[in-house]
């Protein structure tokens, strides 16, 4: 998981350059399902998370998730599948799971509110890729 796409913007720029490297017709970007195994390797996820940047965070006093307002409050968890459907690259989109990990000293109200889900779809995600 990897890179903040926040908005439109931002994800049909990386859409493109991702493109250029896996043409679309050969290597599509996919939506994953929240009945994927993927998401349902160790942990049983019902949604995936939108964890917001920690200054976000705090600047807003933990109320507001969606940095752009309309133009980032739907979450996706996408992949690119090989010809096997194993995955080769996985992108987040309109979430900062990473800050679910990487900020979880910084501040004991924000582990709370965001580590646990971040946790979940990590290691979800990486038990998935270690055994498929």
């Amino acid at each position: 998981m990897g890179g903040r796409f926040l908005g439109t913007a931002a994800w049909e720029q990386w859409s493109t350059q991702i493109g250029r490297v896996l043409p679309p017709s050969e290597f599509p970007i996919e939506d994953v399902a929240l009945n994927d195994p993927m998401l349902h390797t160790m942990y049983e996820l019902k949604v995936i998370p939108q964890i917001t940047n920690i200054q976000f965070w705090r600047r807003n006093g933990g109320l507001e998730t969606s940095e752009r307002g309309a133009d980032s409050d739907q979450v996706h968890l996408r992949v690119i599948r090989d010809s096997h459907r194993r995955v080769m690259v996985l992108m987040t989109h309109n979430t900062d799971v990473a800050d679910s990990w990487e900020r979880e000293g910084e501040d004991p109200a924000f582990f709370y509110q965001f580590s646990p889900a971040g946790y979940a779809l990590g290691i979800d995600v990486i038990l998935h890729a270690m055994t498929h």
